[in-house]
């Protein structure tokens, strides 16, 4: 069962819950990487001391180590890594040998690079996978297509789903036509600049290294990106929410996705609250939508994602939840609510 985010778990058992999760999901090397870095540590090994004993289980520890083992490779600088990381074209080890041979290399990689792996360690996963701009798309759906639309983003990263309506989308599951979005912005506490190798770099090494459908996914999306101007600024959710101010004559719709895992549950509430009071500010025209797609601890298991609308217009139904699909975190399975359903409760308040 999923600890609560907010719980102090023992680093392994962070990890092995990760190892299990990227199995059940289809990467073997992921899942190779993640025990080679489980069994190292617990034999005492070359990385002993080198990742903290606890960690609270909402910093998602595993996919900081399979970042900095994918950008050490993506960096050049563990070529015997990325012999078998199918991302950078390698195959992934065969058999009992080849598996020993990339064990091995991952170990030295790490221990070799301790300032990689100590800085991807402390830096929150910005994943910014862009499959997710097909369900933003839904939720942009909702609103009306006659009036345009200012798309805002919380915990955006380096901005890519800021361009939603220009990046594939799930036609079939689409209400209608998209508002046109006539301006772009979001907020990170650790914007990553896509305009430098670096930045590029780091945004590619959160994709897992068997994913080669979201590595060509992320690329597309860079390129869609140089060609579409969006801002994210330094800024924390809950301060940028409450600059917001709806327009006169346009829809502003606040996304986020994925990233209430990493918020402790003081920040929940308090960017929560910042979305309703910038709700109650709406008005028929200027109207304001909150489009989250986040784990909900839903019953059909861990890998279950909700899309989630709320919507402001001063009208009897603002800010009640309500369910528009549910799906798997990277965009997959998406499938449409029956009815989208209102929620009794906005699960916002109860994920973790």
């Amino acid at each position: 069962m999923r600890p609560h985010d907010d719980e102090l778990v023992p680093m392994v058992e962070s990890l092995r819950w990760q190892r299990e999760h990227v199995t059940a999901a289809g990467s073997p090397v992921a899942a190779l990487i993640l025990e080679t870095v489980i069994d190292e540590v617990q034999a005492g090994g070359a990385l002993g001391g080198k990742l903290p004993s606890e960690t609270r289980f909402g910093d998602m520890l595993g996919l900081r180590v399979m970042a900095a083992v994918h950008l050490l490779a993506l960096q050049r600088r563990a070529p015997r890594v990325a012999l078998h990381l199918p991302t950078l074209g390698g195959r992934a080890p065969r058999d009992g040998s080849e598996q020993a041979g990339f064990r091995r290399a991952v170990v030295e990689a790490l221990a070799e690079n301790e300032l990689v792996l100590e800085e991807t360690l402390q830096r929150t996963p910005q994943t910014n996978e862009p499959g997710r701009a097909a369900l933003l798309r839904i939720g942009l759906a909702r609103e009306d297509p006659a009036r345009p639309a200012l798309l805002r983003e919380i915990g955006a990263s380096a901005g890519l789903n800021l361009r939603a309506d220009r990046l594939p989308g799930l036609s079939a599951l689409e209400a209608g036509p998209l508002p046109t979005v006539i301006d772009r912005l979001g907020c990170d506490l650790d914007p990553i600049d896509i305009a430098t190798q670096a930045g590029r770099s780091l945004l590619s090494s959160y994709v897992w290294v068997d994913d080669v459908e979201r590595f060509e996914r992320l690329r597309h999306a860079l390129e869609i990106a140089a060609n579409v101007p969006a801002s994210v600024v330094r800024r924390h959710a809950a301060d940028f929410v409450r600059s917001l101010r709806p327009r006169h004559g346009a829809t502003t719709v606040i996304w986020q996705s994925a990233m209430w895992v990493y918020l402790r549950s003081e920040e929940r509430r308090e960017v929560f609250a910042a979305i309703h009071d910038a709700g109650r500010l709406a008005t028929a025209s200027a109207p304001l939508s909150h489009v989250s797609w986040e784990w909900y601890g839903t019953a059909t298991g861990d890998a279950e994602f909700s899309l989630v609308r709320r919507h402001w217009d001063g009208g009897p139904n603002d800010g009640r939840p309500c369910l528009l699909a549910t799906g798997l975190s990277h965009g997959g399975g998406v499938r449409l609510a029956a009815g989208s359903p209102w929620l009794e409760s906005d699960p916002l308040l109860g994920q973790g």
